[in-house]
């Protein structure tokens, strides 16, 4: 299963992209799902199409969700929702009311995530292209999987044991709920499950993300925030895609727009070669309509097969060179001011701006104190000792 997944600021385009590109893929033969990750769900504006919160047929190979969080709490959260309801109703609140406090935060995202990991599971899809929301949301949905992981690795059974021992104990006169022993199983079986949707979205040869920007200074600048967040979160950014790109002409009109295209066009290319460039003009009418979108995906891939992968590059690498086990991560575009970096036990910590990623070290990496750790060129390199004195780079165990 490929999944192609698309990112970027708000209002650059990233919907109709999206829906171009699975349109394209599935007129190529590819067995298509589309999914909005997005609260605004504007893929059914964009296909002309209405979709609910199951996979909906749109045409031939090519289906359609929009993650519907009312359809998901009936389904796959009703365990949980039903505990989080009767904890409030103990609590003094109303039914009604509990009901819609019993919406915790990530329960979206992990349905979407869960999706995935059923779609590789099954093999229902060829393709997935995603449609997500403005770029923080996105990093947190794509960030979610391995942040989990921590939580539920250092707190989940702690918690278990407890509510063991207070079931035998306190729970027998007290009239608040506690979790039943199905939804402390539920609980473990979704951390299971997000360890599968980690793999799957560190995995290039399935996993790409694609960011969409336009030739503007504010777009180009969150662009390359996105970027280095992503590329922090071991994900690999194989494409960008430069849309609504001015046709040539010799009206007045837009004769300063041009020339301010042209300008940060040349910053894009600076900044961003040798990353793959998709590119696509902008259109004279509103681009809605499975004509509009076939044409928008001609435009951007031409002849070639919008599956492909551009790159299958890690942001992270391990390996090593000349004595050193070293730990190799891609932060392009972060000011070596705004790195921090410490260990902590078995977990390697990274702050990059406003984000930090806890990484969960290799067990030979463990015992092993940094020796030195030095950023140039975008690229973090932390230095272990090692055992390899051949001075050959290879891949450390």
């Amino acid at each position: 299963m490929r999944l192609i997944i698309y990112t970027g600021k708000g209002g650059v385009g990233k919907t109709s992209v999206a829906a171009a590109t699975a349109l394209k893929c599935a007129r190529k033969g590819y067995r298509t799902l589309i999914m909005s990750t997005d609260a605004a769900h504007s893929v059914s504006d964009s296909m002309e199409t209405e979709l609910c919160g199951q996979p909906t047929r749109v045409e031939e190979n090519l289906d359609a969700i929009e993650i519907d969080m009312l359809y998901e709490l009936e389904t796959r959260w009703s365990e949980i929702q039903k505990y989080i309801s009767d904890f409030l109703v103990s609590q003094g609140l109303d039914g009604i009311t509990s009901k819609e406090m019993s919406v915790i935060p990530g329960m979206e995202l992990m349905s979407a995530l869960f999706y995935l990991d059923d779609f590789h599971k099954k093999g229902t899809y060829d393709v997935i292209v995603m449609d997500t929301a403005p770029t923080g949301e996105t990093i947190k949905l794509l960030s979610f999987p391995e942040s989990s992981e921590w939580y539920s690795d250092k707190l989940y059974r702690i918690i278990h044991n407890l509510i063991k021992v207070a079931r035998m104990t306190i729970g027998k006169v007290m009239s608040t709920p506690l979790p039943s022993e199905e939804l402390l199983k539920d609980l473990e079986m979704l951390i299971g499950r997000m360890k599968n949707v980690q793999k799957i979205l560190e995995d290039p040869e399935i996993t790409s993300i694609r960011l969409v920007v336009n030739p503007e200074k504010m777009v180009i600048n969150e662009t390359k925030r996105a970027y280095t967040y992503l590329c922090l979160y071991g994900l690999t950014v194989e494409c960008l895609v430069i849309n609504r790109l001015l046709p040539d002409g010799n009206d007045d009109y837009f004769a300063q727009k041009r020339i301010e295209q042209e300008k940060y066009m040349k910053i894009i290319q600076e900044s961003f070669d040798p990353l793959k460039m998709l590119k696509a003009q902008q259109l004279p009418v509103e681009l809605v309509g499975m004509k509009s979108l076939e044409y928008l995906g001609d435009m951007l891939f031409q002849d070639e097969d919008p599956t492909s992968r551009f790159t299958t590059e890690r942001p992270i690498e391990i390996y090593s060179e000349n004595g050193k086990d070293i730990i190799a991560l891609r932060l392009p575009f972060m000011p070596k001011e705004k790195v921090q970096l410490y260990k902590s036990s078995d977990s390697l910590v990274v702050e990059a701006g406003q984000y930090r990623r806890s990484m969960s070290l290799p067990f030979t990496f463990i015992q092993k104190e940094p020796e030195k750790a030095e950023f140039t060129d975008g690229m973090l390199r932390i230095m272990f000792p090692g055992d390899d004195v051949s001075g050959e780079r290879k891949p450390a165990e």
